[in-house]
């Protein structure tokens, strides 16, 4: 985990209007449908891998709490951000062995997605077939964060979409999309 990040790239045509410790506003002149030039904000951050590790018959998710989130503990993906030259597969392997102690036989980038429309960074959806607890164990501890694992049948993931067990729309959708790739 990165605490002090690297500046965000930037193109020529943008301006930082705001710098964040995880995100920055950049403004950057586009045109509106109608053709006419713009300046626009975006949120520009690192690009994110979410890892969804599965076997034949559970998938691993995680329930986290985190400063700012209240004391409800959140139903999730692993996730994180992809550090500088890291390749989205490099960082999911990361990611997954930090915050569940797990390492995985393979792993897939199945979808990318944009989490919002004004937002200048990518989501890479990533399997994690076959994970198991890894020798090295090399969870972290941050004091900013709890997260612990929730291990769930693969015949339950849908319904914990319909039931709104997950709050965020991106991992919905990024658990209805692996579910539909698992029965091709």
């Amino acid at each position: 985990m990165r605490v002090d990040r690297m500046p965000i790239a930037k193109r020529d045509d943008q301006e930082v209007a705001y710098r964040g410790k995880v995100f920055d506003v950049v403004l950057q002149t586009t045109q509106d449908p109608s053709g006419q030039s713009v300046l626009a904000e975006f949120a520009a951050c690192d690009d994110v891998v979410r890892v969804y590790p599965v076997d034949d018959e559970n998938v691993w998710l995680i329930r986290e709490k985190r400063l700012g989130m209240g004391s409800e503990l959140v139903l999730r993906t692993v996730a994180g951000g992809i550090e500088e030259g890291e390749e989205p597969v490099t960082a999911a392997k990361r990611e997954l062995l930090e915050e569940l102690g797990i390492e995985a036989d393979s792993f897939e980038v199945f979808h990318e997605s944009t989490p919002m429309l004004k937002a200048l960074h990518t989501v890479y959806h990533v399997v994690a077939r076959g994970p198991r607890t890894s020798a090295k164990l090399s969870r972290y501890s941050d004091p900013a964060e709890y997260i612990e694992p929730a291990v769930f049948r693969l015949d339950q993931v849908e319904n914990l979409v319909w039931d709104g067990s997950i709050r965020e729309d991106i991992i919905a959708f990024g658990l209805l999309r692996l579910l539909r790739s698992m029965h091709r």
